[in-house]
Formats: structure tokens, C-alpha cells, sequence
């Protein structure tokens, strides 16, 4: 019985937190002009901002279009305006539990700044 229980438990997780992560792969839009040890460091930090937001940004921010989960196009002015909404106390009762610590939120928006467009 304590078997079945755990894995009923994990099942129920890895559906419920399948829905709020984006499965597929995720392209960025990196400068040319950027060297490649500078590229690799930029790769590294959006591949854990799209960590970052899976877990604590995702539930709420991605959408559906033609069944696909699509994580929005934020421009400059949006990821400004929600980088300042989110350290305003307001805004953080909202969130889940996870909250984001300043260097998280950096590596976030880093993720959203440097992402291609969905072209939805």
C-alpha cells in the first residue's frame, strides 16, 4: 500500500508540474558580434533561466495556442515593467510559494530577453 501511495504521489506530480514546464527545445537570439567563450556563459544562463521559469513562471504566464504550450513574447518595455511589478510587495503575495530572489529574476529575464519569438 505504501508503494502504491508513492507512486500515485509521483504520477500526480509529474502530471501537474508537466503542465506548467515547456517541453520544447528553445532557440536564443544571441548578438554575432558576441565572442564564444561570452556566447557559451549567455547559452548557460538562459538554459537556467528557463529552469527558473518553468518553476516559478510558467503556471501562470505560459499559453496554449493549437495545443502547444507557448511561453509568451515579452518586449523590452514589458520585461522592464514586470522586473519592477515583481520586487513590489503587492505583486509577490500573488505568487506561488517559489519566490524569486533578485539573481534569478536577472537570469529570467535573461532567459525572455534572449529567446526567439514564438511567431505566434
Amino acid at each position: 500500500m505504501k508503494f502504491y501511495f508513492i507512486g500515485m504521489i509521483g504520477i500526480l506530480f509529474a502530471v501537474c508540474f508537466g503542465q506548467c514546464v515547456t517541453r520544447n527545445n528553445v532557440s536564443y537570439n544571441l548578438p554575432e558580434a558576441m565572442l564564444p567563450h561570452v556566447k557559451q556563459e549567455y547559452l548557460s544562463r538562459c538554459e537556467k533561466g528557463k529552469i527558473l521559469y518553468d518553476i516559478n513562471c510558467a503556471g501562470c504566464h505560459n499559453t496554449k495556442v493549437k495545443g502547444k504550450i507557448v511561453i509568451p513574447d515579452f518586449t523590452p518595455e514589458q520585461l522592464k515593467g514586470y522586473e519592477l511589478r515583481i520586487t513590489n510587495a503587492r505583486h509577490s503575495e500573488t505568487l506561488t510559494d517559489t519566490t524569486v530572489t533578485e539573481e534569478e529574476l536577472g537570469i529570467i529575464m535573461t532567459f525572455l530577453t534572449y529567446k526567439k519569438k514564438s511567431n505566434k
